[in-house]
Parts: C-alpha cells; sequence; structure tokens
C-alpha cells in the first residue's frame, strides 16, 4: 500500500523517504518496489548511495545521522511506525516539519504507554484481522495454550515488561517439553521459535538438532548475510526451525512459516499480536497457522482475530491486578485445543460440557484455545466479584482465587467501590 503511494508520489515531482529499523524490513520495501517497478535507492549502512531517485529507503539510525546530507521529502512513510515517539524516528520527523507522514502499524500501541498523537494527526483502521481471514487473505490460526499462564511472582519487572534475566531461569527447563510438543502439533512444519534471549534461542535449537531436526538461530548479533542464508534455508525448507530472540517479532514476512513456538512471556500486547502477524500470510497447501503458546500470553493478551479499540492517546501504564492477568478459556478434553466458548471443539468435534471442570494433563501440554471461552471465564469471574458484597466475602475470593494478598486485593475493591459511589451520589450500603 505504501509502495503505491511512494510510486504515485514520485510522479508528481515529491520525494518520499521511507523508514525503517532493521535490515530484514529495508530488504522487504526494496523488493517490493522493485516488483511495483519503482526506481528508489537507500541511505542506509553497508549500502551504496543513490540520492537523484524520488523514493528512498532509510534505515532510522542512518537517516537521523545524514541529515544534512539528505534532500528534504515532501512524503515520510514510516514501517512500524510505533516506534514514531522514539527518539531517533522523532529527531528526523522534527527536521521535516512540512512533510507528510504517514505511519503504517498493525499494532498502534507501546509498552511505555505513550501514545502517537505527537507524531499522527488521524488514526486509520484497516480491515480486521478476522475478516481478513474469512475473505481468504490470512490464514486462520489454530491456538495450543497451557490451562494457566506461566507469571513467576520472582519475576521483576524492566522497561516495561518482565525481566529477561529472571524468566530465563524458570523457561529454560521446559526446552525439552517445547520439541515433544511441536513433534506432536507441527511435526515437520516450517517454525519460528519465540524466546527470551539469544542464549535461550540456542538451547531450544539445540534440542531440536539432537532430535534430528534441522534447526538453527537467528538473532541480531549475526552478520546480515547469514541471517539472510538462514531465512533462505528455512523457506526452501534446509531448515524446518528458527528460534530467534526479538528480530522477526515485526514486519518478518516468510509466508511459508505455518507454526509458531511462543516460549517468551510478555506483558506486551503489541509483541503478542507481531509475533501471530508473523504465521498468518498465505501460502501454497498452507491451511491453518499453529500456535504453541507454552506461556499464556494467549490467555493474556487474546486471539489475533480479536477486534481491539486502538487510539492515538497515550495511556498511564499500570500493574494489571491478578484477576486481570490470567483470562480462563475452554479446553478440548479430547485433543486439548483451546477456542472461545462453544458446545463443540471446532478441531475434533468433541462434545464441550457447559461446567467448568479440571483437565488433568501432564507438565508441558497445551490445551486448544478459544475466544468464546475467554469470553465466558470474564463473565463468570465478573459475577463472582458482583457478588461479593462486603470486604469478608472479598478476602474469601482473593484466598479462593490465591492471590499474593487477598486483603490488600479487596481492600482496593472496597476503596475503588466507595469512591464510584461519592462520585455517583451514593450512600454506603
Amino acid at each position: 500500500m505504501f509502495t503505491y503511494i511512494a510510486k504515485e508520489t514520485a510522479k508528481r515531482g515529491i520525494r518520499s523517504l521511507i523508514l525503517a529499523h532493521r535490515t530484514e524490513l529495508l530488504d522487504q520495501i526494496s523488493g517490493t518496489l522493485e516488483r511495483a517497478g519503482v526506481d528508489h535507492g537507500f541511505i542506509a549502512a553497508g549500502r551504496p548511495v543513490k540520492l537523484p531517485p524520488m523514493v528512498q529507503v532509510g534505515g532510522v539510525a542512518t537517516v537521523a545521522n545524514r541529515l544534512d546530507q539528505i534532500n528534504a521529502p515532501g512524503v515520510i512513510i514510516l514501517d512500524e511506525a510505533h516506534h514514531a515517539v522514539a527518539g531517533s524516528w522523532r529527531k528526523i520527523l522534527d527536521r521535516y516539519p512540512d512533510a507528510k507522514v504517514l505511519g503504517v502499524t498493525a499494532t498502534p500501541q507501546r509498552l511505555d504507554g505513550k501514545g502517537l498523537g505527537d507524531s499522527f494527526d488521524i488514526l486509520i483502521r484497516g480491515p480486521e484481522v478476522a475478516d481478513l481471514i474469512t475473505d481468504g487473505y490470512l490464514t486462520k490460526p489454530v491456538y495450543y495454550a497451557p490451562p494457566n499462564a506461566i507469571i513467576s511472582a520472582k519475576w521483576r519487572t524492566t522497561a516495561g515488561d518482565w525481566n529477561k534475566a529472571d524468566m530465563e531461569k524458570d523457561v529454560k527447563a521446559i526446552t525439552g517439553d517445547l520439541v515433544q510438543t511441536w513433534q506432536k502439533y507441527a511435526l515437520n512444519v516450517p517454525t519460528i521459535a519465540f524466546c527470551i534471549s539469544v542464549n535461550h534461542a540456542e538451547l531450544l535449537a539445540d534440542a531440536f538438532v539432537k532430535m534430528g531436526i534441522p534447526a538453527a538461530t537467528l538473532h541480531g548479533s549475526l552478520s546480515p548475510a547469514v541471517r539472510t542464508e538462514r531465512v533462505n534455508a528455512l523457506a526452501s525448507g534446509s531448515l524446518t526451525v528458527l528460534t530467534t530472540c526479538d528480530l522477526v517479532s515485526e514486519g518478518f514476512d516468510l509466508p511459508a512459516v505455518g507454526c509458531g513456538i511462543m516460549a517468551r512471556p510478555t506483558q506486551s500486547l503489541g509483541l503478542w499480536l507481531q509475533q501471530l502477524g508473523r504465521l498468518l500470510r498465505l501460502s501454497p497447501g498452507k491451511t491453518e497457522a499453529i500456535v504453541l503458546d507454552h506461556v499464556g500470553n494467549t490467555r493474556r493478551h487474546g486471539f489475533a482475530e480479536e477486534v481491539r479499540e486502538w487510539s492515538l492517546d497515550g495511556k498511564k501504564r499500570k500493574k494489571k491486578s491478578e484477576d486481570e492477568e490470567v483470562v480462563a478459556v475452554a479446553t478440548c478434553p479430547q485433543c486439548f485445543a483451546v477456542f472461545p466458548p462453544a458446545p463443540v471443539c471446532p478441531q475434533c468435534c468433541a462434545a464441550i460440557e457447559g461446567k467448568k471442570r479440571e483437565i488433568k494433563t501432564q507438565d508441558g501440554e497445551l490445551q486448544k484455545l478459544t475466544q468464546e471461552d475467554i469470553e465466558r471465564q470474564k463473565e463468570l469471574r465478573k459475577s463472582e466479584l458482583k457478588a461479593c458484597r462486603d470486604l469478608e466475602s472479598l478476602i474469601a475470593l482473593g484466598k479462593k482465587r490465591n492471590y499474593k494478598n487477598p486483603v490488600f486485593w479487596a481492600r482496593k475493591i472496597m476503596e475503588s467501590r466507595d469512591a464510584w459511589k461519592k462520585r455517583n451520589g451514593w450512600g454506603r450500603n
């Protein structure tokens, strides 16, 4: 879409600057421009400078350091535009205040809560993921997830997300389970595994190799040539699994990928949706995208196809209450798929009892997850909370839910209710 805009803008004699922050994204943008017959140059490290063309593809860091050498663009296009408020991006936009600015992103939300309103005036909503799936533009995802989200009280929060070193201590131990689960649900399907750290990614790749499965690691310390070689190997089938840490979550375009191993818990909705987006591209012979969510991100953030409200306004980050951390969902007792509440499992057609019941699984076993399950359990938990009319019943509910400090939680709920009554002129019951 933005390639077409750059092409038409160039026809009118207006310069366009297309910005991205990773080598892979620059290559993808350049490839799309070539297929559209658009002459373009690069302003990026390690690439020959070609300034005459009306369309330039720029690496953010390089452009920010060469502002005095660049012809002023009339249009600036930002790929993965949720980064627009960050230092180098903001520096470029400030340098060209008269340029028209177009930002494109699937996730207009930042983990730090900063809004995008300082960089953009209007948010234009594209088609919903669910509609794109129905209309045949994206592949339908199938989710498998554990009964409970993995959250440790020992994990600290760093820069808005869980501390990687703390998570790695807990998650490294389940590497073997990840391989076994993949063999059960996605054997020989081209796969990307999203890991906590480079070390975790290498451990997981080694675990696959030991089982005779061609696998390699993709991370930022590798040279661009090696990264390209490994991506091409996954596309050609000489590699089956690529394990990575924060490298292919955004913009990575390899339609052949049919499975994602989610091995990195995150508080970021944007990161979660970007990871899911890597799996949904259409490819010949690909009938579904398999999501193996070992860390409970589906229950934490929901499904790719959910309709969400987006805004350019910022949001003050607040710690999620324990009631919000885990969203319960229905699980098929036969195939362990997870899905929104439904009378039958959409995968194996097993009957699903309306009454909640405990499902026994082995360690590391995943279960099928659906949106109906999540919504049903949300309502159940809301009803439980609403039925508690005094402090004692709230404390009992907090203990039932195994909250770390049920008394503190109950008092906060009562304080919130009292404040609401006061604002609305109600007396205390």
